[in-house]
């Protein structure tokens, strides 16, 4: 039962135009994405293969208060609390009754699966399953996890065919790394490698987050648990959004950069 990295989620309070525009700016390739007609959201869309930063917002909020979708009332939830920002990862799989059934012998909450669709700015229609797990030891988020209607392979070809997936001008292949801010970096590291099968690296201080860190090995995006040592990036993250994802690190790039945008860090 492996998983692979799929999703950012980039919690946004403005068109997710605004972002793709943004991220064009900075010489990666971003696109519009649709709308989730049933959730009262849309989105904007940047990819790196078949893993993908998602930049997301409430288009309609009186549909998007009534969702029972767990990612959506985070959305609802957040933005007033924190603004702008990461917010949530998803992990891929092509096993979802099998994983929730692994997660629940695991002693979680699970919700789902759940099913998710979207209209593209053509029309057309693409479709997946959701599933969310809670812990009743841990308050924060956890990642959720997608499966898609379709294979790796036939998305990828799908959405090339698309100009969806494309080269980046500014040259950047993949994401390398994602940094979730947590308060507990050893009980965080054991609980997501006992339900998420993921291999732990080992422990290490990162200087420029002023953090402990230990890598979460994932096909298509490393998580980088991060648990603030002193005042700095990471201790700001935590104090300000809580235990969730706060900087992305784009990999491939042929010049360096980092930049803020809209409440979160990316560097390539």
């Amino acid at each position: 039962m492996s998983l692979a990295f799929d999703h950012l989620v980039h919690f946004l309070r403005r068109s997710p135009l605004e972002a793709a525009e943004e991220m064009r700016r900075m010489g990666f390739h971003a696109v519009a994405g649709g709308r989730h007609e049933g959730w009262g959201t849309y989105n904007s869309l940047c990819y790196f293969d078949v893993s993908y930063v998602e930049f997301l917002a409430v288009e309609h909020s009186e549909t998007a208060e009534r969702s029972e979708n767990p990612l959506i009332q985070q959305l609802v939830r957040d933005l007033p609390q924190s603004g702008e920002g990461l917010g949530q990862i998803a992990l891929r799989t092509r096993e979802i009754e099998r994983l929730a059934e692994h997660l629940k012998q695991n002693g979680l909450n699970v919700i789902g699966p759940v099913p998710g669709s979207r209209q593209r700015v053509d029309g057309s229609i693409i479709r997946w399953s959701m599933l969310f797990a809670k812990s009743d030891d841990v308050q924060h988020p956890l990642p959720f996890f997608i499966q898609w209607e379709q294979s790796d392979e036939e998305r990828r070809m799908d959405l090339t065919s698309r100009d969806v997936i494309a080269a980046h001008p500014n040259g950047a292949r993949r994401i390398d790394r994602i940094a979730w801010a947590v308060a507990d970096l050893e009980d965080t590291a054991e609980r997501w490698q006992e339900w998420f099968g993921l291999c732990a690296g080992d422990l290490y201080e990162d200087q420029r987050l002023q953090a402990r860190c230990r890598l979460l090995h994932c096909p298509g995006g490393n998580i980088l648990l991060c648990s603030p040592h002193g005042q700095g990036v990471t201790a700001e993250a935590l104090a300000k959004r809580g235990e969730r994802p706060f900087l992305v690190r784009l990999a491939g790039a042929s010049c360096s950069g980092e930049a803020t945008v809209f409440g979160s860090k990316y560097q390539w």
